[in-house]
């Protein structure tokens, strides 16, 4: 059964539903045991506060909350928790991933696949941006908070909404009043978020903001006929990918104009007066910007491109695709040299310099799939000049403000939902730790990630691609 109407809205707000793993065999035979009254002892905690590690600690886990978090050598543990020693190890929050689709370019709903391989990755909560097939999502946003599966939270968007010159399966709204009934409709069926795409016109984008805001929603947009700007001034509330899709700095880009957003990048003076001009509006009109990184270094051909772990988990003719693409991209002379991506990654520096909220997510396809690309995106936030606390608390308590759960989850806090990461090695240290994932705490269920992945290679892609 599907959740429909503004109830699916309101239950994200409350406390999560805790799950008896005894009564959902589908989800015990992922956990790496069914106790749900843990205590990790002797940890370092990274709390996505931006602050530093607090060390040898130990966090305690009671009905599905975070109970108590101090030292060692103080804290007392109740006697009925599952005590694990964990020297080494860093907990963090669940990763809040907010460019998370589910579904790759070219192939149907990925459904329980990606599931898997986003809570295995240490991400427990996604907002999708914009769905390509509604009712799926729907109804596996539904089964996972059932618990009939394992996953993350999902937050669902509405199918995305273009102009007349987007893509052939999008929604195209022919007037306001048309975007306006496809709002209240999608938000009765369950949606939480709109995404804009890049040919949605001046007065359908401000129709579906001003629908979605009386009907309690959100809206973000990939953008390129509206500036970032011009969706500031309607009242957006996220923008996604950066500086990348900002159409705002090309000199012959007329009034709902969809125009190459890439022109003029590398000349771009990213310490000049204008970027500084479009950061200050951004911040003043409390747009949330996306970080994402992850996709964004596939179209340098120079950069860390196909991971092993990554490959393995797709089909035969999804590698060959990326083979295809990795030829065409090398010998692609007008692609964009390195240095653009440097620009790319100090304007979100500036951005958040300047009082910005930055979140973060993959936007999976290609070879960045859902989860290895949370953790490739946090690994760039880190060589974009944020400290690891820093990008921890873009990927985890930003997003949850954002979705309006900051008091729900995205910290290592009393109180919380036990909403956990456990890390082998000291993430302060090195952001590659962020890797290394021992164990997924989700609303108090510990799920072991190598059962989690199991079964999942070779799965990730079409069997048959046409070129």
């Amino acid at each position: 059964m599907l959740i429909t109407g503004l109830a699916c809205f309101s239950l994200f707000a409350a406390a999560p539903t805790q799950l008896d793993s005894s009564h959902n065999p589908n989800i015990q035979d992922y956990l790496a045991f069914p106790s749900q009254s843990i205590a990790l002892l002797d940890v370092d905690v990274l709390d996505g506060s931006g602050g530093p590690a607090l060390t040898r600690q130990t966090v305690v886990l009671s009905n599905g909350r975070i109970s108590q978090i101090g030292p060692v050598a103080t804290t007392i543990v109740p006697e009925h928790a599952k005590q694990l020693y964990l020297p080494g190890h860093t907990v963090i929050p669940g990763l809040v991933g907010m460019h998370d689709h589910t579904h790759m370019p070219g192939q149907t709903f990925l459904g329980e696949v990606a599931a898997r391989l986003w809570l295995a990755s240490g991400v427990t909560t996604i907002q999708t941006a914009g769905s390509a097939d509604f009712q799926a999502e729907l109804s596996l946003t539904a089964a996972i908070q059932r618990g009939d599966m394992p996953g993350p939270t999902i937050f669902p968007t509405a199918p995305y909404l273009t102009g007349p010159d987007g893509n052939g399966p999008m929604h195209k709204p022919e007037t306001p009043a048309q975007a306006r009934q496809l709002v209240k409709d999608w938000s009765a069926k369950g949606a939480t978020w709109f995404k804009l795409y890049r040919h949605i016109q001046p007065a359908i984008a401000a129709a579906v903001i001003d629908e979605a805001h009386k009907q309690g929603r959100k809206v973000t947009g990939h953008l390129c006929s509206l500036t970032f700007s011009e969706a500031a001034q309607m009242g957006i509330d996220s923008i996604e990918h950066g500086l990348i899709s900002a159409t705002d700095f090309h000199p012959q880009k007329s009034d709902g104009q969809c125009v190459s957003s890439r022109q003029g990048l590398a000349a771009l003076d990213i310490e000049g007066e204008e970027v500084a001009k479009l950061i200050v509006l951004l911040v003043e009109k409390q747009v949330t910007l996306t970080s994402t990184l992850a996709i964004i270094e596939s179209h340098f051909a120079h950069r860390p491109q196909g991971e092993a772990r990554s490959l393995a988990l797709m089909s035969e003719a999804w590698q060959q695709a990326y083979q295809r693409r990795q030829r065409q991209l090398k010998n692609n002379a007008s692609s964009m040299p390195d240095e653009v991506l440097a620009k790319l990654m100090a304007f979100e520096r500036r951005f958040v310099q300047a009082g910005g909220h930055l979140v973060m997510g993959p936007d999976p396809g290609r070879h960045v799939l859902p989860g290895h690309g949370n953790q490739r995106g946090f690994e760039l936030l880190v060589e974009a000049g944020f400290s690891p606390p820093q990008a921890l608390k873009i990927a985890t308590a930003n997003a949850a403000k954002t979705l309006g759960q900051a008091a729900q989850f995205g910290q290592v806090a009393i109180g919380f939902n036990a909403d956990l990461v456990v890390l082998k090695g000291k993430l302060a240290a090195d952001a590659r730790v962020i890797r290394n994932v021992e164990l997924v705490i989700k609303q108090g269920q510990v799920y072991d990630p190598a059962k989690l992945l199991e079964g999942l290679q070779g799965r990730f892609g079409p069997q048959l691609l046409q070129d």
